[in-house]
């Protein structure tokens, strides 16, 4: 205990410490894409899962006509997910064209010459694309430290128009199905594709980036208190046709100490080298290695 407490009076009285402005990747990763879409159904849901249940806003046409208390769910995924990389955007892309989904009013009115319906309308949406991509970019926080950026990119989405189910309840006639089915076609379908779109727009980033800028590009080891991995980066992943790659500072550093910087240049690492076939590879540079042992031995009192 003597042995820390010296050391940390040590460091604070003018020791060598950490250049924390120096952000140069001291590892570098790549992972085969092939890898990560095995994946894909999983992260297609959970993304999707952003769009199920939205409110939709109540609709007037200023003649009286409205539907009020409006809802949309989307039902299970009823066939498999397509991913691929869109390397212009830097980004990965993820698609189904089947999905299914029910649309709900518990308020309508429409009225057609002497003849008003009253009541509630439902919807079934047999088909509906969806399709968003994930771009990777690079976020300088408040504080001057860079994490990396996610944003929604390739967002499309289209209801079938042509393959829809329309049950309408209450004061009704038979004849308004029709009518109302021209009013969903014509307004209501257009609103709920502005919308799914809007969330995916609006929802992507603020998941993602929420989480990664609350971090502030720091990581704390798993059950070891106060040792900390500094993985700030100065560059945003990048994608390729065949892989995903990401570079990060990795420093380890005890909190009590704070990060002091390893005498030693970080060279330009590879993400990828062509002539090995591991689907992940790491480069790892001294300095990061030197900051393992480093912060070990302050870590564990050793």
């Amino acid at each position: 205990m003597l042995n820390r407490i010296s050391k940390i009076l040590f460091v604070s009285l003018g020791s060598a410490l950490a250049n924390v402005s120096n952000a140069t990747p001291g590892i570098r990763n790549s992972l085969d894409i092939a890898v990560i879409s095995q994946a894909k159904d999983i992260y297609f849901d959970k993304i999707v899962s952003l769009v199920n249940s939205i409110t939709l806003p109540d609709l007037e046409d200023g003649k009286g006509n409205y539907m009020r208390e409006n809802t949309f769910t989307l039902n299970q995924r009823a066939d498999e997910v397509q991913f691929f990389t869109d390397v212009e955007n830097n980004a990965v892309v993820m698609r189904c064209d089947k999905l299914s989904a029910k649309f709900r009013s518990n308020a309508f009115r429409y009225k057609e010459t002497i003849f008003v319906a009253k009541g509630y309308a439902e919807v079934d949406i047999n088909q509906i694309d969806i399709q968003f991509g994930i771009k990777f970019d690079l976020n300088t926080l408040p504080d001057g430290r860079m994490v990396p950026s996610i944003s929604g990119v390739d967002i499309e989405n289209h209801i079938n128009r042509f393959d829809i189910n329309i049950k309408l309840g209450g004061n009704l006639i038979t004849d308004f199905a029709s009518l109302f089915e021209v009013f969903f076609v014509g307004t209501v379908a257009d609103l709920i594709e502005e919308t799914i779109n809007l969330t995916l727009n609006t929802g992507i980033p603020l998941v993602a980036d929420t989480v990664l800028n609350y971090t502030d590009g720091y990581f704390p080891v798993p059950l070891v208190p106060d040792w900390v991995v500094d993985w700030e980066t100065n560059e945003a992943a990048v994608i390729t046709s065949s892989a995903f790659q990401i570079g990060v500072k990795g420093l380890m550093f005890d909190k009590a100490y704070g990060e002091e910087e390893p005498a030693v240049e970080i060279p330009d690492l590879p993400y990828h080298m062509s002539n090995h076939i591991e689907k992940y590879q790491a480069y790892v540079s001294s300095y990061s290695i030197d900051g393992f042992f480093n912060s070990l031995l302050e870590v564990f009192d050793i």
